[in-house]
């Protein structure tokens, strides 16, 4: 079982001696150190699992497809040329390791790292709309981690579980845009209003809109065991039209 917020950035470093030397020499010179998969401020004596890889010839096309179009032709250009790739790992409560998400994102950044995503969501971003986001309001937050998918039957979010929340899902019998309005509207009504909610209850977007009847599930589309990233231990609430 895998319960990890993992994201991933690609860089310029050559190698591990590289990478480690930019470690060293970010300043304050000796602050941080990188020794056993472990990145550590030795101020704080705070710490971050962190591996190190070698460059991925399908990275391109992975930010590609993740950032949904909004990570910049030059950017892909940049991660087209990148020499190595590093993982930061933190545990799966994003509200609780904001800061040291934004932290160490901040020091990789600064350090060469080109663009992130968010391998337990599949979500690209370019540095700055990723800061933008993680800094703004609780739907940004909520945007910056979560993606919207489709399968044959359903449309359905992944990546609630960042914030110890069920994720969603809809009938493909709604059109594209009214399902992402609706999984939106109520994803954000979970991490916002911590409502009490049953199988059986129904929601709607607003007082004259349709009701929906909610029932819950087993994330059934993920399997916990393995490096299954995606897979959420809270479940599903599925939103059935009334």
């Amino acid at each position: 079982m895998n319960l990890e917020m993992v994201l991933c950035i690609p860089g310029p470093w050559a190698d591990r001696k590289e990478f480690l030397q930019r470690v060293v020499a970010f300043e304050p010179k000796g602050r941080y150190l990188w020794a056993g998969m472990v990145l550590r401020d030795t101020k704080t004596q705070e710490q971050v699992p962190l591996e190190f890889c070698d460059a991925d010839a399908r990275m391109t096309e992975s930010f590609k497809v993740a950032g949904q179009g909004k990570v910049p032709a030059e950017t892909l250009d940049r991660i087209r040329e990148h020499r190595s790739v590093v993982y930061l790992h933190f545990p799966l409560d994003l509200p609780d390791q904001l800061e040291r998400v934004l932290k160490y994102s901040a020091l990789l950044r600064d350090m060469g790292g080109i663009a992130v995503k968010v391998e337990s969501c599949g979500k690209a971003h370019d540095w700055e709309p990723w800061f933008s986001l993680l800094t703004g309001s609780s739907f940004q937050k909520y945007t910056a981690v979560i993606t919207l998918v489709a399968d044959a039957d359903h449309y359905y979010s992944c990546g609630m579980h960042h914030f110890g929340l069920p994720d969603s899902e809809v009938s493909r019998a709604l059109p594209l845009t009214d399902a992402a309005h609706l999984m939106n509207v109520f994803n954000h009504f979970l991490l916002v209003d911590e409502p009490t909610l049953d199988t059986g209850h129904t929601f709607g977007i607003d007082d004259g809109a349709p009701r929906y009847r909610l029932t819950h599930h087993q994330d059934e589309r993920h399997v916990p065991e393995g490096d299954d990233l995606f897979w959420n231990p809270y479940g599903v609430w599925r939103l059935d039209a009334v």
